[in-house]
């Protein structure tokens, strides 16, 4: 029997998510466990200061074949940690394959997501650099002097905004 493995979201308290990745990497070693985070700057006193935040603040993303992530579901449950599986109904359901994809595609240096370089003609924005190549289509604003640049993303059938970075570039 060929067991496929299926992504499923993870949701905690948002600041905690790498304790609860810590938790349950060292308890369960067959279980995938990503945490995406995203690189940002900001201009503080003239300086450029670089921080890193959750690209989804208290999500994560397990991996596994259904057993897997039965018996992870189960020890949470016992546990009473502040980890818990983001549901439909009742049911522990995976998310699509496309928007796993997506985030994958997003973290391809890691599990950090890196800046993009943006041209902008007119109205219209091109990526010409990064990990948003190819995505314009996912692209809902963009802010030259902010370094800034929107994307919606669907997760679990639920569309979320996230800022990324984003310099631009000289045509």
């Amino acid at each position: 029997m060929i067991s496929i493995l299926q992504w499923y979201v993870l949701r905690t308290i948002s600041g905690k998510e790498e304790k609860a990745l810590f938790l349950i990497q060292k308890l369960f070693h067959d279980v995938k466990i990503i945490f995406p985070k995203r690189r940002l700057s900001w201009r503080k006193k003239g300086k450029i200061i670089y921080v890193i935040k959750p690209l989804f603040s208290g999500y994560l993303f397990a991996a596994a074949n259904y057993e897997q992530i039965e018996e992870l579901h189960q020890w949470l449950r016992i546990q009473k940690a502040n980890i818990w599986f983001v549901k439909v109904g009742n049911l522990l359901t995976p998310i699509d394959n496309h928007e796993m994809e997506l985030i994958q595609k997003l973290m391809c240096n890691g599990d950090i997501v890196d800046s993009s370089e943006i041209q902008k003609n007119g109205e219209s924005v091109m990526i010409v650099k990064g990990p948003l190549v190819g995505l314009e289509g996912i692209i809902e604003q963009y802010s030259k002097r902010n370094r800034r640049v929107v994307i919606k993303v669907n997760i679990g059938g639920e569309e979320r905004r996230v800022e990324l970075e984003g310099t631009s570039v000289s045509v």
